[in-house]
């Protein structure tokens, strides 16, 4: 009980709010963690822990500048460390920031979700989808709360529906993807009738909205920080 309820858990991830990320009919099995956000609470700038600190980052690097030079073994490496790095930053020093793919339970049912987190406290989100004209389509985010939104914003059902969600609906921070094992999944017919494959990374880090799998481009339908 220990293990499951305040350090890792399995999850599996269904529909298709979050693609590229998870992508729908792959029966995604995702690793989260529940253990930082409840030590760091909500983030700040989502800034604090650049690509320079530490000596891991600085290992990485002398290690690229190694292959560069020849050695494949040496970006092997370097590339190892960044991404150990990156991990321990996300999940071992911080708390909830901007970018963290999140599960959580659903605010309106008995249900959980897995999104991202877009805002915080005190943030300013500009809605492209609509919303008030009174307040200029803008909505400032309440203490304690966060706004998520799927990755495939138009296929997600979020904080644009539901409005600002409490931070203490967050069940952890995924971590990876467990499952399925494969790097390509399946996008499905094209018009051609043929299959279209995509490569995923089976790391889920931090950072913003991916671009559309389908067409390369970036999605213009979520809402943003101003």
């Amino acid at each position: 009980h220990v293990v499951p309820e305040y350090g890792f858990k399995c999850v599996t991830c269904e529909g298709p709010s979050m693609e590229p990320t998870i992508i729908d009919g792959s029966y995604t099995c995702v690793l989260v963690e529940r253990f930082s956000h409840r030590v760091y609470g909500l983030g700040g700038d989502g800034d604090e822990f650049s690509s320079d600190d530490g000596e891991l980052a600085t290992a990485a690097k002398d290690r690229f500048r190694g292959a560069v030079d020849g050695d494949p073994m040496q970006l092997f490496i370097g590339q190892y460390e960044a991404l150990m790095k990156g991990m321990w930053d996300q999940h071992f020093r911080s708390g909830l920031e901007r970018g963290d793919v999140i599960i959580a339970h659903h605010p309106l049912k008995v249900s959980t979700i897995c999104k991202r987190i877009v805002a915080l406290p005190g943030d300013i989100i500009q809605r492209t989808d609509g919303g008030s004209r009174e307040t200029g389509h803008r909505i400032e985010v309440p203490k304690g709360h966060i706004w998520i939104e799927g990755d495939n914003s138009c296929a997600s059902l979020d904080s644009r529906e539901y409005g600002c969600v409490p931070a203490s609906l967050v069940i952890g921070k995924v971590v990876c993807r467990l499952w399925p094992l494969r790097e390509y999944v399946s996008l499905g017919l094209d018009g051609n009738g043929l299959e279209r494959w995509r490569c995923v990374s089976a790391r889920i880090s931090r950072g913003g909205r991916p671009l559309d799998a389908r067409t390369g481009r970036e999605q213009l339908n979520g809402s943003f920080v101003v």
